[in-house]
């Protein structure tokens, strides 16, 4: 007998010297079908008893062996069946199957095409698709076999036709394609990518009509099919055509949102009627044909209004702007540093419902992102706070956009390459600035004295900020005549210039806050010197109380004060901010009446506090953690939390400060609080995907120890890094960091340190596919965790090594350490083996054990739930679906799958398309 071929894709076969093998029925042609399935891996006898018979009292063991016999003797002995501890496997060379090769020539075309070389790629998928012979396993009696399998099997193939196609795009083959596409809509009426790559073959081959209609059709079907609207990359494509301008470079989009994300209004807004004016005048340009993109700038200095103003412009013509309102502090001026233009538009992107691995990594690709899924939208940007023309220019949308710039400079630079119209804001007029008197102390009060209303307006020097600070003083005398307190301000006007910004003659404004601050209360004025000191963005009464190391009580009575005074903002109940004028005014004044020893103490005991109240939150969420690596294990003080919503509700109102604190750690040279508090942070970050945001918190605490020479902190960091590398799955990077973490944590000899950076290690080296290296690490980091007693940690190992097994297709042995991780959970926190009962799940549903399998994850996502883990309830609902629909119940698994998708967009995670994709199978496939 000479070489063999063996074939799934299209009828079931095998092929010795150009003709078909006998194998002796309908049953062992199942049998083999299941084994090449699985080629090289072991199949349990439970799976392959399941796709032979339907009912279960009708197994048989024995009639399996007579099969795998039957097999054995038509195969001859080049082929190798071999009995394994619950199953058999077949040995065959990769070669000889054609499953096999189409994997392997779809997995040359994936790198050719992330290498560019796209004609390369598209020859590789073809090779792949030349495979197939039409549908998969057509003459293979199993229904269960075309139920779990046949379905998995084309969706491979209609996924490398995508791929396919996306290549040929690429390099401009856009007739070719078009019938192909066309085909594969037919055969996948739901299919969402197929509709949008032949829209765009069709526009780019000077179709645009064909390809409108073909957006017309997908939209009928998805709404009267699913109720769905068109997902993210067909409404992309959409803008596109009716753009008309593919210049940016067409990319398939994310799935779709539409951002709210103004500021809300003044409720009594007042004053500057002729910005308002050259404000609206945009309107017209940005509503006419959708081609340009009109943009103001709004300058002037600090407590001119600027923001206001342009919030308050932009909900009033919010209705005209369907595409939804972006609003981005730059941060252009005050605490911390401004933002760059890179994170802003990732910020940006990310609003509009683009994926992270969708985003481009450099600043130029970025932009031109932004560009194409801004094109034609209908948005309204407000940029706020921008230092210079270079931070704004990058993020200019495309065509039928408006966008408002704030700042404190002149963007001359911006005017001169966008024809940006400049409204600079100076001093309000005598009657502005009384309507604005009127709206903090009453119209009566100023009715009754008109001329020391204008004398009010005059000594503020028409400054809204400078207004309203002494206009909240006066409203805290309610029967004091307001010539009476005009005439007892400090005297001099001209104190105004003792505070300049350097942004003209009217820029001068210390005078203002000086008379502010001696009417304080010394508790409040001392207060307001020590707020001046740590650079994070906002502050709630703990940490105020942490600041300045006094009663509660009493820190209450001041920060009233100040918030009365308008010397801090309290946009919510118990949450303070300052204004950043006025953050470096209190900044200047500590300085100048606070001992060096009095500013050290107080910055020590923020810091304090804010590390041990992010280890105690750290700790209600993740019990597992290594804590006690820390070495503040003595520490006291900060706030307790009980459980793990709590830990996560601090994080969550915190985490903007706690990245700041790093920041401000470091510049302190804080170095140990830096890097530790950095540390307690990055679980937060990194659950919630906030990419860059933890990487710059990461590398700053690098940077910390390797100044202080802490090896303990840069092995703890670097592991961090490590993971985080792994999540942008970087995983060459990973494994670097997590290396050098782990040479770091030995030559210490922390057995903790090492079990910690070998289960991440092991980890990463599953996604290499390194399986012997994944449980080398695994099973050492497990020994340690034993020898330690570290509990939870084990758990977390044990679980990890299960889905490695589930992964290797060990199904048998992933059941067994899934069922020993959660007899490891506690009793009274049954939920902390939530991602175990996932790993048990897999495992059970790789061994056809269904019923169980689907309890199993059914159980699990109702604790992801309970833990407002969206994301992991969203993860285990597709996989819920599948196992759902592989027992013939679509209509579960078209609840589970919608629900999925729900969650997916709401987050705007990549994993959405995916469960669009399988949704649309009940239907179209």
């Amino acid at each position: 007998m000479g070489s063999m071929d063996f074939r799934v894709l299209g009828p079931a076969e095998v092929r010795a010297g150009g003709e078909v093998v006998p194998l002796g029925g309908s049953r062992p042609l199942i049998v083999l079908t299941g084994l090449l399935l699985r080629a090289n891996r072991v199949v349990s006898v439970d799976l392959l008893s399941h796709w032979l018979w339907t009912d279960d009292q009708r197994r048989s063991k024995g009639a399996l062996q007579t099969y795998v016999l039957r097999l054995r003797r038509a195969l001859g002995e080049a082929v190798q069946i071999r009995t394994e501890r619950d199953g058999y496997l077949l040995q065959v060379d990769e070669n000889a199957v054609d499953l096999l090769r189409f994997r392997h020539r779809a997995d040359l075309g994936r790198t050719a095409a992330e290498r560019g070389e796209h004609r390369q790629a598209a020859a590789l998928f073809e090779d792949a698709l030349a495979e197939w012979r039409g549908p998969a396993l057509q003459n293979v009696a199993s229904d269960a076999l075309h139920r779990e399998e046949a379905g998995q099997l084309t969706e491979e193939r209609t996924r490398v036709r995508e791929q396919w196609a996306e290549s040929l795009l690429a390099v401009g083959e856009h007739d070719l394609i078009v019938p192909s596409l066309e085909r594969l809509t037919r055969e996948h009426p739901l299919r969402e990518r197929p509709h949008e790559q032949l829209m765009l073959a069709l526009f780019r081959a000077g179709r645009r009509a064909e390809a409108l209609e073909a957006y017309r059709r997908i939209s009928a079907v998805l709404a009267d099919e699913l109720g769905l609207d068109p997902g993210a990359g067909l409404q992309s494509a959409h803008r596109l055509v009716l753009g008309g301008d593919d210049s940016a470079g067409y990319r398939p989009a994310a799935e779709p949102q539409v951002p709210h994300q103004l500021p809300p209004d003044l409720r009594a807004f007042t004053g500057r009627a002729r910005a308002l004016k050259a404000l609206h005048a945009l309107l017209p340009e940005a509503l006419d044909d959708g081609t340009s993109t009109p943009i103001a700038s709004v300058e002037g200095m600090g407590g001119q209004g600027k923001t206001t103003l342009s919030v308050h412009f932009a909900h009033q013509i919010a209705d005209r702007f369907t595409g939804g309102q972006v609003f981005q502090d730059l941060r252009g001026f005050g605490a911390g540093d401004p933002l760059e233009p890179l994170a802003a538009l990732e910020a940006m992107l990310g609003a509009l419902g683009v994926p992270a691995d969708q985003i481009p990594a450099g600043l130029d690709e970025r932009a031109a992102a932004w560009r194409t899924h801004t094109a034609g939208r209908r948005l309204i940007m407000v940029l706020d706070n921008a230092n210079s023309s270079a931070q704004v220019r990058p993020l200019m949308p495309g065509p039928g956009c408006l966008v408002v710039v704030t700042s404190r400079w002149q963007l001359r630079g911006l005017a001169a390459t966008h024809g940006v119209r400049r409204i600079g804001l100076s001093e309000l007029d005598d009657e502005e600035g009384v309507q604005l008197i009127a709206s903090t102390v009453g119209l009566d009060r100023v009715e009754a004295d008109p001329a020391a209303a204008e004398q009010f307006v005059r000594y503020c020097g028409g400054l809204p900020l400078a207004i309203r600070i002494l206009a909240v003083r006066l409203a805290q005398f309610p029967d004091q005549p307001l010539g009476e307190f005009v005439a007892g301000l400090p005297a001099g006007g001209g104190r105004l210039g003792t505070f300049d910004l350097g942004d003209g003659d009217e820029t001068n404004i210390r005078a203002v806050f000086s008379c502010s601050y001696r009417a304080l209360p010394e508790p409040a004025a001392r207060l307001l010197r020590l707020l001046g000191l740590p650079m994070v963005p906002g502050f709630d009464v703990d940490t105020v109380v942490a600041l300045a190391g006094g009663e509660e009580a009493e820190v209450r009575e001041a920060l009233g004060a100040l918030v009365s005074a308008h010397l801090l903002d309290q946009p919510r109940p118990g949450q303070y901010r300052f204004h950043d004028l006025i953050r470096a005014y209190a900044f200047e004044l500590s300085y100048q009446v606070d001992s060096a020893w009095q500013r050290d103490t107080a910055c020590e005991r923020l810091l304090g506090w804010y590390l041990v109240t992010a280890r105690n939150a750290s700790w209600a969420m993740r019990p597992d953690r290594f804590q006690d690596s820390l070495g503040i294990e003595g520490l006291r003080g900060g706030l307790a939390f009980d459980g793990y919503h709590e830990g996560l509700a601090w994080f969550s109102r915190e985490h903007e400060n706690l990245v700041s604190v790093v920041s401000w750690s470091f510049r302190i040279r804080y170095h140990a609080h830096c890097w530790k508090v950095a540390w307690l942070l990055f679980t937060y970050l990194a659950g919630r995907t906030r990419v860059d945001e933890c990487r710059v918190v990461l590398e700053t605490a690098l940077r910390a120890t390797q100044e202080s020479g802490d090896r303990p902190g840069e092995a703890a960091i670097r592991n961090g890094l490590g993971v985080l590398d792994g999540v942008v799955r970087d995983y060459s990077s990973a494994r670097r960091n997590l290396e050098k973490a782990l040479a770091v944590q030995q030559e210490l000899g922390s057995l903790r340190g090492e079990a910690r950076a070998r289960y991440n290690l092991s980890q990463t080296a599953r996604e290499f596919a390194d399986f012997p290296a994944a449980y080398r690490h695994g099973e050492r980091a497990l020994e340690i965790a034993r020898d330690l007693q570290l509990t939870g940690f084990e758990a977390n190992v044990l679980r990890a090594l299960g889905d490695l097994c589930a992964t290797m297709g060990d199904h048998p042995q992933a059941l067994t350490l899934a069922d020993e991780a959660l007899s490891l959970v506690p009793a009274d926190d049954p939920r902390t083996g939530r991602f175990s009962l996932v790993t048990r799940a897999r495992a059970l549903l790789g061994l056809g054990r269904h019923t169980e399998g689907i309890e199993c994850m059914s159980e699990a996502v109702d604790m992801f739930f309970a833990m407002d883990e969206e994301y992991e309830a969203a993860d285990a609902l597709s996989e819920l679906g599948t196992a759902h629909l592989s027992q013939g119940r679509p209509a579960a698994a078209r609840d589970c799958w919608l629900r999925s998708i729900r969650l997916l967009t709401t987050l705007a995670h990549p994993d959405a398309a995916a469960v669009r994709a399988k949704l649309a199978t009940l239907v179209g496939g």
